[in-house]
């Protein structure tokens, strides 16, 4: 039902592919996308990846028309059903409502039916490689949560360790995503070859 993959350092359950999660369920006239609703945050241990591996993946992303580029991070936004400019002005929501509402509306960017994630996994974020709902969640015996949990931790601290090191690398040598991208590409293909 969970399993790691190893490899790509990713957590991966076949029981996304039929989302049951409440939370993650659209409005009726919308596809089932699951957890795949969300904006992604490609932190330098992503980008690093796909500067060595494959530039035209970092280039794709970096000039992706809803890219927000970051000093040290790319935020692609979902992209969001027209339907929900119907709905988002209706009633008096708080912010995290409205939130909410707008991410039953969206739908990832590298989202593809029936396959779900277009990415490669190595170039998938921490949150997307860790992500797993509370209904799956809670169905686990205890021992399979206590592993999730510790992968999950895993992942994450993988990524900040890297986010942290590197950021203050950069910072340094006075490079960002924002005024010297192929700096950025630079830095991390020479540290490739180190």
């Amino acid at each position: 039902m969970i399993t790691l993959d190893q490899k790509n350092n990713q957590i991966l359950s076949s029981l996304c592919r039929n989302c049951k999660d409440p939370y993650f369920q659209p409005p009726t006239h919308l596809k089932k996308v699951g957890c795949c609703s969300y904006s992604p945050t490609f932190q330098l241990l992503e980008l690093s990846k796909m500067c060595t591996l494959d530039q035209a993946q970092f280039n794709l992303i970096y000039n992706h028309p809803d890219a927000i580029i970051h000093p040290y991070s790319i935020t692609v936004k979902a992209a969001i059903d027209p339907s929900h400019d119907e709905v988002k002005h209706s009633s008096s929501l708080t912010q995290l409502e409205r939130d909410d509402l707008e991410l039953s509306y969206s739908v990832c960017q590298f989202f593809e039916d029936r396959k779900g994630c277009s990415l490669q996994p190595s170039f998938k974020n921490a949150v997307c490689r860790s992500f797993i709902c509370s209904t799956i969640e809670d169905s686990l015996p205890n021992r399979d949560k206590a592993s999730v949990q510790s992968w999950t931790k895993n992942i994450h601290t993988q990524s900040k360790e890297f986010q942290h090191t590197h950021e203050q690398a950069l910072l340094h040598l006075g490079i960002d995503l924002i005024s010297s991208p192929k700096k950025v590409i630079h830095y991390f293909q020479a540290l490739a070859k180190e």
